[in-house]
């Protein structure tokens, strides 16, 4: 992946103020993929809005490989929390921290497979001055696709607040940032 690219992108952004812990919740509460709603982000400033076949890609892909891969490294991550008192100790740090590392391996290739997506399937805006609203939209429609819009009748999250917040962070360019924390 090139430097500039989505994973530097998405590094800065999602280091940025309350923006880690909310697209957590959204994954965590509606099993949203944290990567594809940066990607909306990310792509509202360089394409514009996402049609919905791409979006539906984009999910498709995205589950596929959070099935097999994303979401069983999450699990043992989250498990190796709090192993078994037989279980604690050195080696079950080291291995919860491999696991850590192989996940954002895991997530880095993930949004390789979005970029690229991106690249072959949408042409650049023409005017990258409207990413803010674009950004909503692509947001909006992720959800909507997704069932995860509205919740008993209410809006299920602040999609203004969170496009505000990462679209503020600054842009990322440099490939050896440091790593995403997870807990």
């Amino acid at each position: 992946m090139s430097a500039g690219g989505f994973w530097s992108w998405s590094l800065a952004r999602y280091e940025a103020e309350g923006v880690s812990s909310r697209l957590l919740a959204l994954q965590d509460e509606f099993d949203l993929d944290v990567n594809i709603l940066l990607w909306c982000g990310w792509c509202a400033e360089r394409y514009g809005e996402i049609p919905e076949d791409v979006l539906k890609n984009a999910a498709a892909l995205c589950e596929s490989w959070s099935r097999g891969v994303t979401t069983p490294l999450r699990s043992a991550r989250r498990a190796l929390k709090t192993p078994p008192e037989e279980a604690r100790g050195e080696d079950a740090a080291a291995l919860r921290l491999a696991v850590k590392d192989a996940e954002l391996a895991a997530e880095k290739i993930e949004q390789a497979m979005l970029e690229k997506l991106a690249g072959t399937s949408l042409a650049p805006a023409a005017d990258v001055g409207n990413s803010l609203a674009r950004f909503e939209r692509n947001l909006v429609n992720y959800a909507m696709m997704a069932g995860a819009m509205h919740r008993a009748g209410e809006p299920a999250f602040a999609h203004e607040d969170l496009a505000r917040r990462i679209l503020a962070a600054p842009a990322g360019d440099d490939e050896d940032q440091p790593a995403r924390k997870r807990t």
